[in-house]
C-alpha cells in the first residue's frame, strides 16, 4: 500500500491486501495487550480474532483519518476486553509471556535488564482498577500517545494524565514498599 491514507481507504473498500496489511501491522500488539490482561493464551488468541472479526464490521464506517487508526484498533479491543469481563482474572503477567510476542519497537520489557523487576512492576500494575491498568499498559507496553490513549480508553485528556501521574505514583509507593519488606 503506497500511503497511510491509501491503506485507510482499502480497508474502508475491503481490499484483500490492505486486511493483510492491518493483521500484519496490529496482531502482536493486540495479542499483547490482551495476554498481560489476563495471561491466558487460548483467551487471548481468541479475543484477537474477535477484535479483527469486529473491525471488520466498523472499519467501513470509521470516521476520522488514517492517524485515528491505532486509536480505533484499540478502542474496538478494549471493548472486546470489556465483554469478557466475567472471566476469572489471573493477576499479573509473566515477563517470559511478553517476550515471547515482542514487538520490534523497543518496549519495558527490553529496557528493563532485570526481569525479577519487571514481573514486580507487572504484578503491582495488574493490582490496579481499569481503566488506570489499561492505561499504563497503553502508555508504557504499547507506547501510546496521550491522544491514542484518550481515542482508545473514550476518556477526557485530563482524566487520562491524572491516571498516568496518579497510577505512577501509587506504583513507585508500592515497589518501594516491596523493597523494603525485602
Amino acid at each position: 500500500m503506497a500511503s497511510d491514507q491509501s491503506i485507510l481507504n482499502g480497508l474502508r473498500e475491503r481490499n484483500p491486501d490492505a486486511w493483510k496489511w492491518l493483521v500484519d501491522h496490529f496482531e502482536g500488539s493486540l495479542f499483547r495487550f490482551f495476554v498481560c490482561k489476563h495471561r491466558d493464551y487460548n483467551l487471548a488468541q481468541e479475543q484477537t480474532a474477535e477484535t479483527f472479526a469486529q473491525l471488520i464490521r466498523s472499519l467501513p464506517n470509521m470516521k476520522g483519518s488514517h492517524d485515528q487508526l491505532q486509536a480505533f484498533v484499540f478502542s474496538i479491543a478494549r471493548h472486546v476486553q470489556l465483554r469478557h469481563w466475567r472471566r476469572p482474572r489471573v493477576t499479573g503477567c509473566d515477563p517470559e509471556m511478553v517476550e515471547s510476542v515482542a514487538d520490534p519497537r523497543p518496549s519495558p520489557a527490553t529496557q528493563l535488564a532485570d526481569r525479577e523487576q519487571l514481573e514486580r512492576v507487572l504484578t503491582v500494575i495488574s493490582q490496579f482498577e481499569s481503566p488506570v491498568r489499561e492505561i499504563l499498559i497503553f502508555r508504557f507496553v504499547e507506547g501510546f500517545t496521550l491522544h491514542e490513549i484518550v481515542a482508545a480508553a473514550d476518556l477526557p485528556l485530563g482524566t487520562v494524565k491524572s491516571h498516568i501521574h496518579r497510577g505512577i505514583a501509587r506504583l513507585r509507593k508500592l515497589m518501594a514498599d516491596k523493597e523494603m519488606q525485602t
